[in-house]
């Protein structure tokens, strides 16, 4: 579903919920809150799975859709105003929410985080996400073995780029990046002749693919002009393309490159040999948990949880649900 179509449902979500009285807070009701950003395709694919889930099982959905951190924390203010029986907030800014959700408490809205931890508040209630720290771990781990790096493989001209500042999971990714790549580095396997490894040397701003575009750009022209860049760590298959765009610009041969999330773009190129792999989180499986998640709360039950030590979000420890992510290549592309 592209950007406009699945704002139209949005709107049109937000529309059948006042019109069916989204604001009422009767016993036994099935009004939910959805509140998702339209940053990304992956975040696109993922709240239309969850709205055609949740309105099959009868719920009634008001879906809030919000570009910047602070239109989001003012949509879901007015979200829990009509007292949802669940409210589900994929964040663009995991910081932002702990004065908002005061109002979730007060009037006793379960909170999901999805796919980001929520920090700095005990509204929260439950988390459903992809294993993060596997995720940053499969990239490298790939690379490891494509690259015999245990056997001495090597040296190897790479570079680095991490997600946004704001999203909890960008660090997490990088962090099980360098954990792996550490003992390469410092042995001479691996040379990153930009030195750029911490986190704030290698963000791209708000995970905007074009944000990248300069910083690549000058890494080329920089340090790359009489070498080759072997390989390249990209947080996300958006930030790959343009990634790959500048190496073609540049006369350049195509890197190997990693991603994540499977857009249908990156699968074409990793099918003509462009990408080297993606990490697939699968919008139906996130999804479906979360569905689930909701589902039990607004019944009262306890959902299905597999992590209750891993996040604490500095008030809590939230119970979380941790799907798997998946590695896509060419050798299992057909299958996927």
């Amino acid at each position: 579903m592209d950007k406009v179509k699945f704002l139209l449902v949005a709107v049109l979500m937000t529309v059948t919920a006042i019109m069916t009285g989204c604001g009422t807070s009767t016993s036994g009701n099935k009004n939910v809150a959805v509140c998702f950003p339209n940053t990304t395709p992956s975040w696109e694919r993922n709240g239309s799975a969850l709205i055609k889930y949740l309105e099959d099982d009868g719920f009634i959905v008001d879906m809030k859709i919000s570009s910047t951190s602070e239109e989001q924390v003012a949509q879901v203010g007015e979200a829990l105003k009509n007292k949802p029986k669940c409210i589900v907030i994929g964040a663009i800014d995991s910081s932002a929410f702990a004065e908002v959700l005061e109002d979730a408490k007060t009037y006793n809205v379960p909170v999901i985080a999805f796919d980001r931890i929520i920090f700095g508040t005990d509204a929260v209630t439950y988390y459903a996400s992809y294993d993060n720290d596997a995720v940053g771990e499969a990239q490298a781990l790939y690379f490891e073995t494509v690259l015999n790096l245990r056997k001495g493989g090597g040296p190897y001209n790479i570079e680095f780029f991490a997600g946004g500042t704001t999203d909890n999971n960008s660090h997490i990714f990088l962090k099980n990046i360098m954990r792996i790549f550490d003992p390469y580095l410092k042995n001479g396997q691996l040379i990153c002749r930009s030195g750029q490894t911490a986190f704030d040397a290698v963000t791209v701003k708000d995970w905007y693919a074009e944000n990248a575009r300069p910083r690549i750009k000058e890494l080329l022209n920089k340090y790359y002009n009489d070498e080759t860049l072997h390989v390249v760590i990209s947080p996300n298959d958006e930030i790959a393309g343009v990634i790959l765009e500048e190496f073609k610009r540049a006369g350049k041969p195509a890197p190997l490159i990693c991603g994540l999330d499977a857009d249908p773009i990156a699968l074409d190129r990793i099918r003509n040999g462009q990408q080297t792999f993606t990490v697939a989180k699968d919008p139906a499986v996130l999804t479906l948990k979360c569905f689930r998640m909701v589902k039990a709360v607004v019944e009262g039950t306890v959902p299905d949880i597999n992590d209750v030590k891993t996040y604490d979000n500095g008030v809590k420890i939230v119970p979380a649900y941790l799907c798997t992510p998946q590695i896509i290549d060419k050798s299992n592309i057909q299958d996927f």
